[in-house]
């Protein structure tokens, strides 16, 4: 899963009360946004870009998260005037470029097996990721013939059953053919899918909480702290560092490791260290390759990295060259990649570590106030 969209539009009215200077994505868990442990989660397992779908005071999302987060690209599909939901996740479908495209909500954290709901998926189908709860009745229980939902049930007391998690995995071009800009996904779309059979339910036994109504937004303050971050990581420069430097690494084909690095990958993995790469990509300011490639050959360098039980848990890089886009804080020895690392994963810099092959590598690293080691290269 490597695109997905988040909608983040909605109002809150139930949260109002509570909380009514943000989007109710952006209330304070755990004193941090819970969009971030949204984000967090898709970055993990696996994401590469993400559109938010925006509206309600959309300029507070935009303002914190940018244009990447986690080394993931974020776009913005805003709503000028509301869609539903609908309306709002057929716009930022149209800035999707994978065939098939995850879509959730930005005030619902669902730990969800997203291969599973791909090894579901089927041609012309919407797959859902159902939660099975216990004693509810804030939620519509799902009825199934087999992996197909057959209905979709209204809000009742109910012992035990699956309900929608409201993760979905379907095709880009699922919602071109209707009409409508302003409709709802649930009547319009699941509604007549479900009476035809193309809606499928893959159960996921994963940690859920939807903060829509003030006592689960209480609970998730609770019930978050164990998912609190790691707050240690080992920076490592990439070409030169990681992996031979055959000058603008692009092609998979051309990566070779320097002897024993993933050997020494795998030692930080395993201490519990998050391992982040912080790379100057100059070669797609020049021309050479693009973002595309470079993003193709990363994921190839962590299969590769697997095969010794080592990853690398992402990739920040500055794709800008002075002679060519002007001056960034990004290129080391400018240290706006480490710094993003810093607060995007929460990071301690005192307990971090940069190990680079070149000065400038390590001007970046102290100029964050991480114990930088200029290691050289074979």
């Amino acid at each position: 899963m490597r695109e997905a969209v988040v909608l983040v539009g909605g109002f809150g009215t139930r949260l109002a009360h509570i909380v009514s200077d943000v989007p109710k994505p952006m209330a304070s868990v755990c004193n941090r946004p819970f969009l971030r442990f949204v984000l967090d989660d898709l970055q993990q397992k696996g994401a590469e870009r993400v559109i938010l779908a925006t509206g309600y005071k959309r300029e507070c999302i935009e303002g914190f998260f940018g244009a990447h987060y986690r080394g993931m690209e974020i776009v913005y599909s805003p709503e000028d005037t509301p869609l539903g939901t609908g309306g709002a996740i057929k716009q930022a479908l149209s800035l999707c470029r994978e065939d098939w495209v995850a879509v959730l909500n930005g005030d619902t954290y669902f730990d969800v097996d997203f291969a599973a709901l791909e090894n579901a998926k089927r041609p012309g189908t919407i797959t859902l990721a159902a939660k099975r709860k216990q004693n509810f009745d804030r939620y519509g229980a799902l009825e199934l013939d087999g992996d197909t939902v057959a209905a979709f049930l209204e809000k009742a007391p109910c012992s035990e059953g699956l309900i929608n998690g409201g993760v979905y995995l379907l095709e880009r071009t699922a919602l071109t053919d209707i009409p409508e800009e302003q409709f709802s996904f649930e009547t319009v779309v699941l509604e007549p899918l479900t009476a035809s059979g193309r809606v499928l339910a893959v159960e996921s036994t994963g940690y859920f909480i939807d903060i829509g109504v003030p006592e689960d937004y209480a609970l998730a303050q609770e019930t978050l702290k164990t998912r609190a971050p790691v707050n240690k990581a080992a920076f490592f420069d990439r070409d030169g560092t990681i992996n031979v430097d055959v000058h603008y690494l692009h092609r998979p084909e051309d990566l070779r490791f320097i002897d024993g690095m993933p050997e020494f990958i795998k030692k930080w993995n395993d201490w519990g260290y998050k391992v982040i790469v912080v790379t100057n990509q100059a070669g797609i300011a020049r021309g050479y390759y693009s973002e595309d490639d470079m993003r193709a050959l990363h994921r190839y360098m962590n299969e590769r990295l697997a095969e010794y039980g080592a990853h690398i848990d992402t990739f920040y890089f500055c794709p800008h060259h002075p002679d060519f886009t002007g001056p960034c804080r990004c290129r080391k020895p400018e240290p706006g990649m480490i710094e993003d690392a810093i607060r995007e994963f929460d990071l301690d810099p005192k307990q971090c570590i940069l190990f680079g092959d070149q000065p400038w590598d390590v001007q970046a690293g102290v100029k964050c106030g991480v114990f930088s080691i200029c290691c050289g290269s074979p």
